[in-house]
């Protein structure tokens, strides 16, 4: 029979602690991705249903792989949306990260969704999660993480109020997305970008909020001393091309030193 247990989200446990989290994106749907970088000492996992092929369905099995693993799921949704957001908590996401948030209201909705009444509207119905935890309900609202991700001009205009929200303890950064609102794309040293960045590193400051970088924008040392705690420090894709390139470069050039 197995053994119950109760919600604890690591992740969580980590930004509370002031410690760094590093994590990375996940977009290719096939469980022995995660049953592979479970086992690597990844704080979190991000399952990206907005910009990928991944479902609910394939993401399930994908948690199933690294449920051995002390790495914590979490699921960025395609849209601030009641259905999907119930049914990545069903699954089992330890949090969810909401993209173009950009006003109170827009976060505010979003926990309304995310958290079982009273406070909120969320439905019952936890598929997986019911399964190992008969506690689940009554720790969940407290330990489910709802990161607004800010990502656009008017999302920077109103951080402050955003991060101000009860429920909000961290969030993220979409660096390209905000970079191509601010009309500076991928341009990470650019004045209008360095001052969006510490225009939110301020207002975290000033809401005891702890900020995250969803995708890489330079050496990870250097994004950890602007003030970020949460970092993904890239994504599959990236990872298998660029290890494939190094190895297919390496074999070239060995073959040409003959």
């Amino acid at each position: 029979m197995l053994e119950a247990e109760t919600l604890k989200n690591r992740l969580r446990e980590i930004i509370k602690r002031g410690d760094v989290a590093l994590g990375m994106t996940v977009t290719i749907g096939h469980p022995l991705v995660t049953d592979i970088l479970g086992g690597l000492g990844f704080d979190f996992i991000n399952f990206d249903l907005q910009h990928s092929p991944l479902s609910i369905e394939s993401i399930l099995s994908m948690m199933q792989a690294m449920s051995f693993s002390e790495t914590t799921p979490i699921i960025r949704v395609p849209w601030n949306e009641f259905a999907i957001i119930n049914s990545a908590l069903d699954i089992g996401a330890h949090g969810i990260i909401i993209p173009f948030v950009n006003t109170k209201e827009d976060v505010l909705k979003a926990i309304r969704y995310a958290t079982y009444p009273p406070k909120g509207i969320r439905s019952f119905g936890p598929v997986r999660v019911s399964l190992r935890d008969p506690e689940y309900v009554e720790t969940c609202d407290e330990e489910i993480l709802i990161f607004p991700q800010i990502e656009t001009r008017e999302g920077l205009e109103n951080v402050e109020d955003i991060l101000s929200v009860d429920k909000v303890e961290a969030f993220f950064v979409g660096p390209n997305d905000l970079s191509r609102s601010l009309g500076v794309w991928k341009q990470w040293n650019h004045p209008k970008f360095e001052d969006a960045l510490q225009k939110i590193l301020d207002a975290a400051e000033n809401t005891g909020t702890v900020p995250g970088m969803l995708a890489p924008i330079e050496e990870v040392y250097k994004t950890v001393e602007r003030g970020f705690k949460i970092i993904s420090i890239g994504r599959d894709v990236g990872f298998l091309k660029q290890a494939a390139l190094n190895e297919l470069k390496k074999a070239r050039s060995s073959l040409q030193n003959r």
